[in-house]
């Protein structure tokens, strides 16, 4: 699937986060209607069963909207001030229910899973933010893998859990605290022409909440006779970059099951997942959109 010079016009309403919400929304009306008859959500991934439920729909809330309305929250870092406070607010929520009570253990494993990622995001130490999903350990590594490979990204998105968007800070954090000790350069694959082009001009985009942007720089990347020599994040990011502005229920699931089948030849452990982390292409934020529209919230 190939993006077509309409697809990447410049909107004249405006810029940034506004115009990149519009654009959102409109997918949005687009592909509820079509996708909700055909993915089938695994038991209680939306965590609405258990006696703690409301909770933790409360908690989801939360995370959406410091994803969705924080200044630039999709492809920039949100503060960890505001990252602190809504996590603070989200736990004190299933705490005062006892949610985190003995006999709660196997309710809500996606909301859990949710907190213990924000929670990396406040991570400053390098060490440790340097092989992130390692350091967590296998309670943390074995869900994410499994969600990341195994679960439909469309099925996850259907849960209400911003899960792609909580990654991006995860990956965002990351890169800030690891900013000039490491090789990003070499890490993101940018060895020709053709991927820097590209590269740099996903970044300007992204800076500035431009999909627009971002999906004319797709387009011409792909025109290209070929995608360079740097790897798999550029042709990754440029898949997800024509996800998130396809509006047609199929193609955009192709897309995305494209995207993750090369995900799954891609990391087979917890390290590759770090990996895919440390890049500074905004693939995840790309993903997040791509998946995120089709949220029933």
């Amino acid at each position: 699937f190939r993006l077509k010079p309409s697809d990447c016009r410049r909107r004249q309403s405006g810029k940034g986060t506004a115009m990149m919400r519009a654009w959102y929304l409109a997918i949005v009306a687009a592909l509820l209607p079509g996708l909700q008859s055909q993915v089938v959500v695994p038991e209680d991934l939306a965590c609405e069963q258990g006696p703690h439920a409301a909770a933790w729909q409360s908690a989801k809330k939360r995370f959406r909207s410091l994803i969705e309305e924080s200044p630039g929250g999709v492809f920039n870092r949100i503060p960890a001030d505001l990252i602190r406070t809504t996590l603070d607010a989200a736990i004190q929520d299933v705490q005062a229910v006892g949610g985190f009570g003995a006999g709660s253990t196997n309710e809500c494993g996606f909301g859990k899973l949710a907190v213990q990622l924000l929670s990396v995001c406040l991570i400053e130490d390098p060490g440790a933010v340097a092989q992130t999903v390692q350091t967590v350990g296998e309670v943390l590594a074995s869900p994410m893998l499994t969600l990341l490979l195994d679960i439909p990204w469309a099925a996850t998105a259907l849960s209400g859990w911003p899960l792609f968007g909580i990654i991006a800070q995860v990956s965002l954090n990351k890169v800030g605290v690891l900013r000039g000790m490491i090789n990003h350069d070499g890490i993101d694959g940018l060895v020709d022409s053709v991927g820097r082009t590209y590269f740099d001009e996903l970044t300007a985009g992204a800076a500035a909440s431009d999909l627009a942007v971002m999906a004319a720089a797709t387009y011409r990347y792909l025109d290209q006779p070929s995608q360079g020599e740097g790897g798999v994040l550029g042709p990754f990011t440029a898949l997800a970059a024509q996800a998130a502005v396809n509006m047609n229920v199929q193609d955009r699931m192709s897309l995305l099951n494209g995207l993750q089948e090369g995900m799954r030849k891609s990391v087979t452990s917890p390290a590759d997942f770090d990996f895919l982390l440390t890049t500074r292409w905004p693939l995840w934020s790309l993903i997040h959109i791509a998946v995120d529209a089709f949220a029933a919230a």
